[in-house]
């Protein structure tokens, strides 16, 4: 079983995209820490020219070492 799970939020670029992405990943955060979930580290990430901004969200799963 892996220690670790990275989850990935993806957003168009668009008019207020990086506070609906933001809040999008605190929820998911939250969610996640209900279950037990421990957060490593969360990184955001704009890719130009795809039009893209990412979140990278990496939690410890529940019960391991």
């Amino acid at each position: 079983m892996k220690a670790v799970e990275i989850f990935m939020i993806r957003k168009s670029f668009g008019r207020n995209s990086s506070e609906a992405i933001r809040k999008e990943a605190e929820e998911m955060i939250n969610e996640k820490h209900y279950q037990g979930y421990r957060l490593i580290s969360v990184d955001f990430d704009v890719a130009d020219k795809a039009g893209y901004i990412y979140a990278f969200i990496a939690m410890k799963r529940p019960n391991t070492y």
